[in-house]
């Protein structure tokens, strides 16, 4: 991966635009999730739920997106990570949540 590649995410993050761009995509991958849920269970439409869907998929998108930073992955492949997590939702934060664990006994050991 190319330095202004990641300089360029960098560079976002740190005038608040990438900020911005990390919360949209999360949303909006957890707003395909709410929608897509909704329509599989013939659930009613709730703004409360939707809202509830939007908090964890916004803290999941903003998490990945810092991982992916940390780890050097190029924007394309961030946003793209940040939208997935934002649809997994809780998931996603189930995952990380275990990847942290197994890292945390590995040092331990």
């Amino acid at each position: 991966m190319p330095d202004g590649t990641t300089s360029a995410l960098r560079q976002l993050i740190e005038i608040g635009v990438g900020w911005i761009w990390f919360i949209v995509l999360a949303i909006w991958g957890g707003t395909a999730n709410y929608i897509s849920r909704i329509r599989k269970n013939n659930m009613k439409f709730s703004t409360v739920e939707l809202i509830g869907e939007w908090t964890i998929s916004g803290f999941a998108g903003v998490v990945t997106g810092l991982l992916c930073m940390e780890y050097g992955m190029g924007m394309n492949m961030t946003f793209a990570m940040v939208a997935i997590a934002g649809h997994a939702g809780g998931r996603a934060i189930f995952l990380l949540e275990n990847l942290y664990a197994k890292r945390i006994d590995k040092k331990g050991d």
